[in-house]
C-alpha cells in the first residue's frame, strides 16, 4: 500500500456499501452504475448464451389479501411544493422539503433542504414505493433513479420516489473537493519502505498527519461547524424520511434499500415498524458488527469472488484461451508479486494523439480487482485487461483504474464522481459506526495494529481497515464501541435478497439479518454480483412485484434464484490486434459494436450532457455523449483492430438499445458501411460498400 495514496476501499465509487465509498452502484449499484446495468440489458439480446433469459421461478400459491391502509395526496403535495421535473432527471418531479437540522432537538431551530424525486403512478394509486438507494454512503439518489428497470405493475400502482439524503446531490450538498484531491495524492508513487501498507513508524506518521491535516481541511471548506457534523447521520436521514411520508400523508408503505441503503431502512423499520407495509433489504449490512468487524469480513468475501472469478475463467473455453491454459490466479499472484516490488512504467495514450507516463503499482492492481469484483460483467472486463496485461499490455487495467476510481488518465489529478460525495460517505460513515474505541491517537493505533496483523493473511484485497483511519480523527465520530441491536422488525413482512458472491455486503451478514426477522424471506442467487433486484431476473424481481400489487407471499422462507452466467458474464474475446486476422464482415462489425459498448470509459460512465473522449486500442479515438435517453457517438479514425480505420458517427437509444453506426472505412481496405442492430428482433443488418463490392448483409 503507498505511503500518501489513499486504500482502494475509500475511494469505491456509486453503488458500494459501508466501508467502501465510491457506477455502479449501482449503484450499483455501484455502484454498478444504473446505466452498467442498462448495457447488461442491452447485450443480452446479441450475446446468446453470455446472458440468457432467466428460467422462470415457481409461484408460490399462498395468497393472502393486500394490506388496507389511509393514502395521502402525493399530487396535493407536489402542487403545494410546487414540484418540477428533475433537471438531472426529467422522468422524475422534485419537490423540496426543509427539515429540522437536528430532528430529535425542536428547539435547535437551524433547518436543511432535502429534495425528493416522485414518479407518480400511472393508473390508480395504491400507495408509494420508496427507494433508499444511494450506495456508499455517499450515493446520490436522484441523478441516479431509474423506472425502466421496475415492474410496469408497480409503476401503475405505486408512486416511485428516490431522495438525496441531506448533505449530498441536491439537498444541501457539503463538499470539500480541494481538501480531497490534495488528501488522495499521486496514485503513482509507490510503498518503498517495509511491506505492504502503513508498517514503518514513518508510515504511520506520515498518513496520521496528512489525514489529520485532510480532516480539518475539509470540515474548513465545507464551512460547517464541526458540532453539526453529527445531525448528518443515517438516524437523522431516517426521520427526513418519515417527514416525507407524513408530508404525502399515506399511514404506510413500502421501503425498498440496497446496499448502504439496506442501513437506512433498517434504522427506519426500527424506529418506524407501524409505517411500514412491507420492507425489502438488497446487499444487506448488518448493523450488529463495528466497523472493523465488517471491514475484515469484506476482506474475506472480495477474496472468496476474486478466486470464484478466476475459477470461472479456467471454466469458460475462450478465457482459457486468452491465458493461453495459463491459472489466471498464477497470472495475477505474479503480476501482484512483480509490482509490489517494481512498478511497471506505461504510456497511457490520450485522445489528443499525445501519450502520459505514468507507472502501474502494486495498489492499482489491487484496487482495480477489487472494483471490478461487484458485476458479473465487471469480473469479465477485469479478466480481459489481466490477460492483456500477461502479454505486456497494461494499459486496459489502466483504463479500468481511471475510469472507476475517477482520475484524469493525462495528469492523475482526482476529478472527482460527480454523482457520488465522497465526503459525505466520510460524514455519514464516521458518524454511524466505530473502528474500536478510547481517544483518536489509541484508535488510530489498534486500525494500524490489526491492519498488520491482517496483511497476509488474506493474501489478496485486504487493508479494509485502514477506512478507518479517517473517522478516528473525525470530529463527529464515536469513542465508544457502536454496536446496533439485533434487527427484528416484528409485524413487516420482510425480504433479504443476498448473493453468495457479493463482495461488498457478504452473503453471511444477509444471512444472519434473515435469521433474526420475525417474519422474514430469503431469496439469494448461488453467485451473484452485489445486489441482485432490477437486472430483469424473474427471481427476485417478479417476487417483489407480486408482494407489492397483490400481497403475495413466498411460498417458502428461502428460495435460491437460478441465473445462467452468475459469476461472470461467459469472456468475450477481444477483437485481433491485427485486422488482417478479421473474418466475416458481419460478426467484425457486431464485434465492434460490442468493444464501442465495452470500452470502460463508455462502460462506467453515467454522466449525462458531458462531452467524453477516448482513445481506441489501436489509434484514433472516440467520443460520446448522453443526453436523456439517447447515446450519440463520433468516430475519428478509430482502430479497435489495426488497420481497420473507423470514421463516423453513431446512436444508441438506452431505453429501446437500438444501435445505428454509420463508418467510413480506410486502412487495409476501404468503403462505407451503414450497421443496425433492431434490439427487438435481435437482428443485425451491414449495407454499403467494402472493397468494391456493395454490401448486404444480415443475421
Amino acid at each position: 500500500m503507498e505511503k500518501s495514496e489513499k486504500p482502494w476501499k475509500w475511494m469505491v465509487p456509486v453503488g458500494c456499501v459501508v466501508l467502501l465509498a465510491c457506477g455502479v452502484c449501482v449503484a450499483g449499484i455501484a455502484i454498478i452504475s444504473v446505466y452498467q446495468e442498462e448495457i447488461v440489458a442491452a447485450l443480452a439480446p446479441t450475446l446468446g448464451d453470455i446472458i440468457s433469459t432467466p428460467t422462470p421461478i415457481s409461484q408460490s400459491q399462498d395468497q393472502r389479501d393486500s394490506l388496507t391502509y389511509t393514502l395521502g395526496d402525493m399530487q396535493a403535495l407536489i402542487r403545494e411544493k410546487n414540484g418540477q421535473p428533475c433537471e438531472e432527471n426529467p422522468d422524475f418531479t422534485c419537490i423540496t422539503l426543509s427539515m429540522p437540522l437536528d430532528q430529535f432537538d425542536a428547539s435547535n431551530g437551524k433547518t436543511v433542504d432535502v429534495v425528493f424525486a416522485v414518479h407518480q403512478a400511472t393508473g390508480e394509486r395504491q400507495g408509494m414505493f420508496f427507494q433508499a438507494y444511494p450506495g456508499g454512503p455517499g450515493g446520490e439518489g436522484i441523478s441516479l433513479a431509474f423506472i425502466d428497470r421496475v415492474d410496469d405493475r408497480i409503476l401503475e400502482s405505486y408512486d416511485l420516489v428516490f431522495f438525496d439524503q441531506r448533505g449530498i446531490g441536491l439537498s444541501s450538498p457539503l463538499a470539500c473537493p480541494s481538501a480531497l484531491a490534495a488528501y488522495y495524492g499521486d496514485p503513482s508513487e509507490d510503498d518503498t519502505e517495509g511491506e505492504e501498507g502503513y508498517d514503518t513508524p514513518g508510515e504511520q506518521e506520515e498518513i496520521t498527519a496528512t489525514t489529520r491535516t485532510f480532516v480539518d481541511d475539509c470540515v474548513k471548506e465545507m464551512g460547517v461547524s464541526p458540532e453539526e457534523l453529527q445531525f448528518y447521520n443515517t438516524q437523522q436521514v431516517a426521520e427526513d424520511i418519515d417527514d416525507f411520508r407524513a408530508a404525502v400523508g399515506d399511514e404506510k408503505f413500502y421501503l425498498y434499500g440496497v446496499s448502504y441503503g439496506t442501513v437506512v431502512a433498517q434504522i427506519y423499520a426500527a424506529a418506524y415498524p407501524e409505517s411500514l407495509a412491507g420492507l425489502i433489504l438488497d446487499g444487506t449490512v448488518d448493523l450488529t458488527l463495528t466497523g472493523d468487524e465488517g471491514s475484515f469480513a469484506q476482506e474475506k468475501a472480495f477474496e472468496k469472488v476474486l478466486l470464484a472469478t478466476f475459477e470461472a475463467c479456467n471454466d469458460d473455453e475462450l478465457c482459457t484461451e486468452a491465458f493461453d491454459g495459463e491459472d489466471p490466479l498464477k497470472v495475477y499472484d505474479d503480476l501482484a508479486a512483480s509490482l509490489a516490488q517494481t512498478p511497471q512504467a506505461y504510456s497511457f495514450p490520450l485522445p489528443d494523439g499525445t501519450t502520459s507516463e505514468h507507472q502501474m503499482t502494486f495498489t492499482k492492481l489491487e484496487s482495480t480487482a477489487a472494483y471490478q469484483m461487484y458485476s458479473t460483467g465487471s469480473r469479465m472486463l477485469f479478466l480481459r485487461a489481466l490477460a492483456a496485461a500477461r502479454q505486456g499490455d497494461l494499459i486496459p487495467l489502466a483504463r479500468l483504474y481511471y475510469a472507476q476510481f475517477k482520475y484524469d488518465p493525462a495528469s492523475e489529478v482526482y476529478l472527482g464522481d460527480p454523482s457520488f460525495s465522497d465526503i459525505g460517505y466520510y460524514f455519514v460513515h464516521c458518524a454511524d459506526d466505530s473502528y474500536f474505541s478510547g481517544t483518536p491517537e489509541e484508535r488510530l493505533a489498534r486500525i494500524f495494529e490489526e491492519g498488520q496483523a491482517s496483511n497476509g493473511t488474506i493474501p489478496r484485497l485486504d487493508g479494509n481497515i485502514y477506512t478507518g483511519l479517517v473517522c478516528a480523527l473525525w470530529p463527529s465520530s464515536s469513542d465508544s464501541e457502536v454496536r446496533a441491536e439485533p434487527f427484528v422488525a416484528e409485524g413487516i413482512p420482510t425480504f433479504v435478497l443476498n448473493a453468495t458472491l457479493d463482495p461488498a455486503t457478504p452473503f453471511e451478514e444477509g444471512k444472519a439479518v434473515y435469521e433474526r426477522l420475525a417474519d422474514g424471506y430469503h431469496l439469494y442467487v448461488e453467485g451473484g454480483p452485489h445486489s441482485i433486484y432490477g437486472y430483469e431476473e424473474e427471481c427476485p424481481d417478479e417476487y417483489i412485484a407480486d408482494f407489492l400489487i397483490s400481497g403475495k407471499l413466498p411460498s417458502q422462507r428461502e428460495t435460491q434464484c437460478s441465473w445462467d452466467e452468475p459469476v461472470m458474464w461467459s469472456y468475450i474475446s477481444p477483437m485481433p490486434a491485427d485486422a488482417g486476422q478479421l473474418g466475416d464482415l458481419l460478426l467484425t462489425f457486431y464485434q465492434v459494436d460490442l468493444e464501442t459498448i465495452l470500452l470502460p470509459e463508455h462502460f462506467y460512465n453515467s454522466e449525462k450532457s458531458k462531452d467524453i473522449a477516448a482513445t481506441c486500442p489501436y489509434g484514433g479515438n472516440l467520443s460520446f455523449i448522453l443526453e436523456d435517453k439517447d447515446e450519440t457517438f463520433t468516430f475519428n479514425q478509430c482502430e479497435f483492430s489495426e488497420g481497420l480505420v473507423l470514421t463516423g458517427t453513431a446512436n444508441i437509444n438506452v431505453v429501446t438499445w437500438n444501435r445505428d453506426y454509420t463508418f467510413d472505412i480506410t486502412g487495409l481496405k476501404s468503403g462505407s458501411l451503414h450497421y443496425v442492430y433492431d434490439a427487438e428482433n435481435g437482428s443485425i443488418t451491414l449495407q454499403g460498400t467494402y472493397d468494391g463490392e456493395e454490401i448486404d448483409l444480415a443475421w
